[in-house]
């Protein structure tokens, strides 16, 4: 058992610690949605999100200093609270940090019964911040005990913009009309590093890529599932992981799962494969349909949480660019709290469909390189077709490099490379590629 003493050497050195860190060597999140979660609503915010993406540097960059009291439960020296240790905790909080108007607490799930102390907490008054790897336990617990009383935010890995303004912070506060050839060199130089590297932050800021990222899948993998759901078959777990993270982009079967690895049922897969979810390793996407249970029902495609992940793991003779790229779009476009599905029919298939208002407003495909005949008819009749039958004009083809605007009697297909589609740097005025396109202008039509 602590002694208050003891609690507040260690409560001490975490608020040294993360304090101590010097700000202009941290890569800067996109810190508006989150500062305004935190100072204009009363709920218990909540912040989730894979272990090391930055949730504990984000909360700091967005409070003031002086008015926080912070806690990571996640210290190996608070290993051994309880739930009884719990009003001791705030009890030393409140003699440190007699101003402090925030109460901010790190991977505070791993303590049992921490849901009702953060209930106290929040019908006393106090202004509660949770930051947490696992969804399913904060999001389930506090929905059972603290309904209508929380708000929870997702934070991923660095996306390409929160990169550059690293990298490149001139440009990102610029907000330049006009671009020069020498900046869109630099901004694609940039782009190719962060296609290689990934943006888990301390890889962004020099870690070895590989070694730190085995290791932080290692201890994802064991400490946030094994060791917390008390999974027996660890091995398997952790190599269905490792298959769909170098799988990345493509369907999950629950059924070859259980087939492949010799699970007991594929209740079990399901199982794992949700663990995978929870603690936001991978991510999925489902296909589209006007029928809500059809969407539900649709198969799966599954998502890395991070390109340098799917790098670091990667263990096939050569990466597969076309699913990087593929994954790189999704995880932007869920930056970007978009609706999003995937939309396959008779034999066509689109990759990303961004819904909004409940109706379908871009088809977006993507293609690592469509300068080859066959792949370039193949995606662009796919768009057409689909574009046709949904009633979708806004169509476009993120590539890694080629860029033009490509016409097929009315439709209008936006073609541009991967850093300028994460940048929204578009292509103006329109005008069509130089390419003879009549061959697609045959296709068959929906009734």
């Amino acid at each position: 058992m602590f002694s208050l003493i003891e609690l507040k050497q260690v409560l001490t050195d975490q608020m040294d610690d993360i304090l101590r860190c010097d700000d202009e060597l941290l890569p800067r999140r996109n810190e508006r949605h989150l500062k305004e979660l935190i100072y204009s609503s009363k709920l218990i915010k909540v912040v989730l999100g894979v272990r090391r993406s930055g949730k504990s540097t984000l909360c700091k960059q967005c409070l003031e200093r002086g008015a926080t009291a912070y806690v990571n439960f996640d210290d190996e020296r608070l290993a051994i609270l309880d739930t009884k240790d719990l009003n001791k905790v705030i009890q030393v909080l409140d003699t440190l940090y007699p101003d402090a108007r925030y109460l901010f607490f790190d991977e505070i799930q791993n303590i049992e019964k921490w849901e009702l102390f953060v209930n106290r907490l929040h019908r006393g008054g106090r202004n509660v911040i949770l930051t947490g790897s696992n969804g399913k336990l904060l999001g389930k617990d506090l929905a059972t005990h603290l309904t209508g009383r929380q708000v929870s935010t997702i934070l991923r890995p660095l996306i390409f913009s929160e990169f550059l303004s690293w990298r490149m912070p001139s440009f990102a506060s610029s907000n330049q009309a006009i671009i020069t050839t020498t900046v869109y060199s630099e901004l694609k130089r940039h782009f190719d590093e962060f296609f290689e590297l990934g943006g888990f932050p301390e890889v962004v800021r020099g870690e070895p890529q590989k070694i730190y990222l085995q290791e932080l899948f290692d201890k994802i993998v064991t400490r946030d599932i094994v060791q917390r759901f008390k999974v027996r078959e660890a091995k398997v777990l952790k190599e269905i992981a490792l298959y769909l993270i170098q799988n990345s982009s493509q369907k999950t079967s629950f059924k070859s799962l259980k087939n492949v690895y010799n699970l007991k049922s594929i209740t079990t897969a399901k199982k794992y494969y949700g663990y995978l979810l929870d603690v936001f390793l991978l991510d999925e996407l489902r296909g589209y349909s006007y029928k809500l249970t059809e969407r539900s029902t649709s198969p799966r495609k599954t998502y890395s949480c991070d390109l340098g992940v799917m790098k670091a793991l990667w263990s096939k003779p050569t990466v597969d660019l076309g699913a990087k790229l593929e994954t790189l779009v999704f995880l932007e476009l869920r930056a970007r709290d978009a609706e999003i599905y995937y939309i396959h029919e008779n034999k066509k298939e689109v990759d990303f469909c961004v819904v909004e208002n409940g109706k379908p407003k871009s088809l977006i495909q993507v293609c690592f390189d469509l300068s080859p005949p066959k792949t370039r008819e193949r995606e662009i009749r796919s768009l057409i077709e689909i574009g046709e039958k949904y009633g979708v004009n806004d169509l476009q083809i993120v590539t890694m490099d080629e860029e033009e605007h490509i016409q097929v009697k009315s439709h209008k297909i936006k073609v541009w490379p991967a850093y300028k589609f994460c940048l929204s740097i578009g292509l103006e005025p329109w005008s069509t590629g130089s390419r003879d396109h009549s061959k697609y202008e045959s296709l068959p039509r929906y009734n």
